[in-house]
């Protein structure tokens, strides 16, 4: 594979994992290399995981390569870090938090403690919605400036359509 098809598919799948993650944290939430990652854009690029197809390269290349592939460029995949690394953060949480009753005050701060894991994972969740909603609306102008013929303006929407269903299948899905 040429290092341009490495580094593309490196954003591509790290996409695709930080996605992943903020789905599903407790998944990741003992991975400490990928949470030493997660820490800054630099710790993004370098971080590489064969299985996954994600090898390190330099945060410009990231950079550069993320606004050539990706709608909103490298700002969706540094959102996704932010985002990946809280969600694992709010698992460790979770896991440290202990049982209790309600009435006493171990008790009660378990519960403040559910309830702002609740509200971190809703919040991810509108983040999520919200990188969604910034795609559409960039794929609704590329559709409005499109200057080919109905047909091809047709097939442009069933292809961004699927994209749209395919992402909206995997965050739901993921989120349930």
């Amino acid at each position: 594979m040429k290092v341009l098809e490495k580094n593309q598919t490196k954003v591509l799948e790290t996409e695709k994992l930080l996605r992943e993650i903020i789905t599903s944290p407790a998944e990741f939430k003992d991975d400490e290399e990928l949470m030493k990652a997660l820490k800054s854009q630099s710790g993004i690029a370098k971080y590489q995981n064969q299985e996954r197809n994600i090898t390190s390269c330099s945060l410009n290349t990231v950079k550069s390569i993320s606004e050539a592939l990706l709608e909103r460029g490298f700002l969706s995949i540094d959102e996704l870090r932010i985002n990946a690394k809280l969600a694992i953060e709010a698992a460790h949480h979770d896991e440290k938090a202990s049982k209790g009753n309600k009435q006493t005050v171990v008790g009660l701060k378990h519960k403040v403690a559910e309830l702002e894991s609740e509200l971190d994972a809703a919040q991810r969740s509108n983040s999520l919605l919200t990188v969604m909603v910034s795609e559409l609306r960039s794929r609704l102008k590329q559709l409005a400036q499109h200057e080919g013929t109905v047909e091809e303006r047709q097939e442009l929407y069933r292809e961004h359509n699927r994209k749209i269903e395919a992402q909206m299948n995997y965050t739901l899905n993921g989120e349930i």
